[in-house]
């Protein structure tokens, strides 16, 4: 595995994804993003004090298993959390909360090629020490915030990097799921809202509720 560092740059998954035809996994750190994005064509705040990186990995599985990818990332984080005293929780598919409030973007973009994802580019950006714009403190948290205490950043990210190369686990994710077995709020693109009781999530990622309704991330958003 490489890891690239810079002070400063746009996007660390727009690095990784303009390498041509790398020959080994390879870790793109930023103590700074100009454009970073989220999930949905989102940006996402990218202010020093954070951690900002994308992992890119070739050949990680099989399309079949395309899921186990946004389960190691959210995975990933929390573990990283648990290691500093902070417990986070996944609200599907693949966000992560701590007391009510995200603390962190993840944005997954897979190559496909016949039954394998080729190439996967994980981004994740996890607030550390870093401040919040004024419109993101309601929904959203920091380490800091949640310990009271600054953190190495550089440990921080270290440890990320460590956790998102180890194995993901299906239990552990549901484990620390937000939604199984609680009343969520189902939003579909046409505005049409309803509640359910999520029940599982099943091994490609979809959601299913009580009843037997399945829901999937691409065509959905929840409230829980």
């Amino acid at each position: 595995m490489k890891i690239i560092k810079f002070e400063k740059i746009d996007s660390t998954n727009n690095y990784l994804k303009g390498l041509k035809k790398p020959k080994e996994d390879v870790v793109a750190i930023a103590d700074e993003q100009t454009g970073g994005r989220g999930s949905k064509g989102r940006s996402f705040s990218s202010l020093s004090g954070g951690v900002y990186l994308s992992a890119l990995k070739l050949n990680p599985c099989k399309t079949a298993d395309s899921f186990t990818i946004m389960e190691n990332a959210a995975l990933a984080v929390c573990r990283t959390l648990s290691a500093f005293g902070i417990e986070g929780g996944i609200k599907w598919p693949n966000d992560v909360f701590v007391n009510g409030k995200k603390i962190c973007g993840i944005l997954i973009e897979n190559v496909f090629g016949g039954d394998m994802v080729t190439r996967s580019v994980t981004g994740i950006g996890l607030n550390v020490n870093n401040p919040l714009p004024a419109e993101l403190k309601e929904i959203a948290t920091t380490m800091k915030e949640v310990a009271c205490k600054e953190f190495s950043v550089q440990t921080v990210r270290a440890t990320l990097v460590y956790n998102l190369f180890l194995t993901p686990s299906a239990e552990e994710y549901k484990r620390r799921s937000l939604v199984l077995g609680k009343e969520i709020k189902i939003i579909k693109p046409d505005g049409t809202e309803y509640f359910g009781v999520a029940e599982d999530v099943l091994p490609n990622g979809n959601l299913l509720l009580k009843g037997g309704e399945v829901l999937s991330s691409a065509e959905v958003s929840i409230l829980i």
